[in-house]
């Protein structure tokens, strides 16, 4: 099997003896010229390589023979047409010296493992340090990159970064951020945050100055920082609490009874680039428009069997927008306001609302939306006991 591959690969010539066919061998066995498949009889013949077949026509006329080539078979004679077409042998050395140097390079950087930190942050921050399509493989240094983006993003707990093929794959873990345990070293009094009467009163630490059923005013002392202990001796601490009292709460929210719409018109700009290891070739060579028009922005990455290619289409199309106004209905003005007061209460983590009354003017194109509710909720908030430090 080797040996027929080796004949295809080098090539074989076929030929035919005529004169004295046993001289000519015997000529040829005293040169050291290898044949094979030697025939006998009318037509008298053998094989040899196509590069020794130049070394034939010596023994022949040493020998009194004639020789004739019958056939030719293997890979020189099958490309010889390429001999005509020098462009195409040309074109196939410098695709593959040009997939030589793009095996060379990084193609695409994939990140997997993001939970809070924004791809974009991440992306730009590997562009810093070098970690791009188009990077040389032999200059990214991957225990480098994990250690200088580790830096860069402390919350993360762990990351690893890896090259494979002409790919660059990220993956990390975001660990729980380090509460700032500083503020709870620092000494504080606990005040009421809203005036009310308390129904709840748990002291944690200090010195409780209210109880259950007082009336406080916003801004009164609740807990004290300030502890003595029994044997006279004065410290600050930081007080600590929880306080539920019931309060009033008065909320309000101001609509105006037109609104301005920015609407698009159908008019529209399409600007298309190319994207190919981090270079941007345009497509298109329409400007970006001004003031008054939006846009919307398309990143599509070349995939092949799930790998992502250094090759997208970055798109932009443009729509021009105008304004208008239109008058609100009072049902609608209504709803907006409900829906602003909704988010004053939710800012208030521990509200309770236990009854509510609504009251509506509208004067002015101006719909006012005042509610006052009856609640129940912690009161307490800390306030730092600022200690002036001697000279």
């Amino acid at each position: 099997m080797l040996v027929q591959l080796a004949r295809w690969f080098w090539g074989s010539v076929r030929f035919r003896v005529t004169g004295s066919p046993e001289r000519f061998f015997n000529r040829c066995a005293r040169e050291g010229i290898a044949l094979w498949g030697m025939e006998s009889g009318e037509t008298p013949g053998a094989w040899i390589r196509a590069g020794y077949y130049k070394q034939l026509p010596a023994c022949a006329r040493a020998s009194q023979c004639g020789l004739r080539i019958l056939e030719k078979r293997g890979l020189p004679f099958s490309t010889m047409w390429l001999r005509r077409r020098k462009g195409l042998p040309t074109g196939a050395a410098l695709g593959a010296l040009l997939l030589f140097v793009l095996s060379q390079q990084i193609w695409c950087v994939q990140v997997s493992g993001l939970q809070t930190i924004p791809e974009e942050e991440l992306r730009a921050a590997c562009e810093e340090i070098g970690l791009v399509p188009g990077a040389w493989k032999s200059q990214v240094d991957p225990i480098r990159a994990e250690q200088e983006l580790m830096l860069r993003f402390p919350n993360v707990s762990w990351m690893t970064v890896n090259t494979q093929g002409s790919s660059a794959y990220i993956e990390l873990a975001e660990g729980v951020q380090k509460p700032d345990m500083s503020a709870f070293q620092k000494p504080s009094n606990v005040k009421a945050d809203v005036s009310g009467q308390i129904l709840l009163f748990e002291t944690y630490d200090g010195t409780a100055l209210a109880a259950e059923g007082d009336a406080v005013t916003a801004g009164q002392l609740l807990i004290s920082g300030v502890v003595e202990d029994t044997f006279g001796n004065v410290s600050l601490r930081h007080a600590a609490g929880r306080v539920i009292a019931s309060t009033t709460r008065t909320f309000t929210a101001s609509i105006p009874m037109t609104e301005t719409l920015s609407e698009e018109t159908g008019n529209t700009v399409s600007r298309r680039s190319l994207r190919l290891f981090g270079l941007r070739l345009p497509l298109t060579l329409a400007e970006a428009p001004g003031e008054g028009w939006s846009c919307s922005r398309t990143l599509t990455a070349l995939r092949v069997n799930g790998v992502e290619l250094p090759v997208s289409l970055f798109e932009e199309v443009w729509a021009e927008t105008a304004s208008r106004e239109r008058i609100l209905t009072p049902e609608e003005a209504l709803e907006a306001a409900r829906r602003e007061v909704e988010r004053q209460q939710a800012a208030l983590k521990s509200l309770r609302i236990l009854s509510s009354e609504e009251k509506i003017e509208e004067s002015g194109g101006v719909l006012r939306y005042t509610l006052t509710a009856k609640c129940e909720e912690d009161i307490a908030r800390e306030a730092e006991i600022l200690v002036n430090s001697p000279n």
